[in-house]
């Protein structure tokens, strides 16, 4: 037995990201326990109720989202709130709240297919032409918790796709928490809240824009007008879960 193996084995602890159960040594590198795994596959083939097609397949987005000339939003579950004991709520929980790498990167390698459908289709070199950008983390959340969640999230599909991870979005000081507040008052608050750091270009590149879950699509529109401002030749944006 290697010393990795035995540390995998006996030293480190890993969870199940869907009921919090310890993984068993043939699991330790999965998200999920083969339970929550199953229920997890069925999330991601659940129809679109707008092109019917499996949430994987779908590029359907919101119509505040749609209208800043996004080309498609990439997802792997539709979400709703009110499932919260299912293991898609409770991963989605765990991704905001306790930062992991292994989660992180299982999420990843999930929108990983996306991203190469998308380039193909694009005709695109990832790795000379294409960058992965995130939407940040409100200060007051990034805070309390000590992470953000949409930059683990990056740095693990760059490591996966060899897209290049540029962080050129930068939140501002002050502002609403978004979940605070409704559909129009969103779209008018968010508007005040990013920057574009000087220090980074996205000048006459394809942008694939990462957060971790879209509602009603003001954070997203936000960051694509952002993308176009900063000379982006055009916008895919990607997350875990549309609500």
């Amino acid at each position: 037995m290697t010393v990795r193996e035995f540390l995998d084995r006996f030293v480190f602890v890993r969870k199940c990201g869907g009921c919090g159960q310890l993984l068993e040594y043939d699991f330790c590198k999965d998200a999920f326990c083969p339970a929550c795994r199953m229920k997890w596959n069925q999330v991601k083939v659940e129809p679109c109720p707008k092109c019917y097609g499996a949430a994987l397949e779908c590029a359907c987005m919101p119509k505040g989202l749609s209208v800043t000339g996004a080309l498609s939003l990439r997802k792997l579950m539709f979400y709703s709130p009110r499932r919260m004991g299912e293991p898609q709520n409770r991963m989605i929980y765990r991704i905001k709240h306790r930062p992991s790498r292994r989660i992180s990167s299982f999420l990843a390698g999930e929108l990983l297919p996306a991203v190469k459908e998308e380039l193909k289709a694009l005709g695109v070199d990832g790795k000379t032409d294409a960058v992965l950008v995130s939407m940040p983390r409100g200060r007051r959340a990034a805070a309390t918790y000590g992470f953000d969640q949409s930059d683990l999230l990056c740095q693990a599909l760059s490591a996966q796709s060899e897209l290049p991870y540029v962080p050129i979005i930068r939140r501002k000081r002050g502002g609403k928490e978004q979940k605070k507040l409704g559909k129009d008052r969103r779209f008018r608050n968010i508007q005040s809240l990013f920057l574009l750091d000087p220090a980074f270009s996205v000048s006459g590149k394809y942008v694939f824009l990462l957060d971790d879950v879209v509602t009603t699509g003001a954070s997203m529109a936000a960051g694509v007008h952002l993308m176009k401002k900063a000379g982006a030749k055009a916008v895919i944006c990607l997350c875990i879960a549309q609500n």
